[in-house]
C-alpha cells in the first residue's frame, strides 16, 4: 500500500451456489483464490452471509479488502467481472469507497 493515509475499502460477495442451487466446483474456488491473492496483499473473508435479491435468497462469501489506489480498485473490478462469468451470474455486488486506514503499533 502507498504511504498515503487514504485508501479504498472494497467489499465483494461471491455466491456459494449457482442460480439452480448447485455448489461450484473446487476448480472455480482454486481459480478464485489464485486470482484474489495475486491482486491484493491481504483481504478478510468475513464468512458466509445470507442475502435476498429480486425474490431470490442465497448465501455468499463476504470479502473485504483495503487497497491503496484506484488502479487496484479497477483491478478488483476486472477480477469480479471475470468471476461473474465463472460463477454464472448476471451481476455481482461490488462496493468501494475512500477510507482512512492505519496499522496501530
Amino acid at each position: 500500500m502507498s504511504q498515503s493515509t487514504e485508501y479504498f475499502k472494497v467489499t465483494m460477495f461471491f455466491p456459494l451456489r449457482d442460480n439452480e442451487g448447485n455448489e461450484f466446483d473446487e476448480d472455480i474456488w482454486d481459480w478464485w483464490r489464485e486470482e484474489i491473492t495475486r491482486l491484493v496483499a491481504g483481504f478478510t473473508d468475513l464468512g458466509v452471509v445470507a442475502g435476498w435479491w429480486e425474490s431470490h435468497s442465497d448465501q455468499n462469501r463476504w470479502i473485504v479488502a483495503v487497497v491503496g489506489s484506484e488502479e487496484e480498485v479497477n483491478q478488483l473490478r476486472s477480477f469480479l467481472q471475470m468471476a461473474r462469468r465463472r460463477f454464472r451470474q448476471e451481476s455481482m455486488y461490488f462496493e468501494w469507497h475512500a477510507v482512512r486506514f492505519e496499522l496501530v503499533k
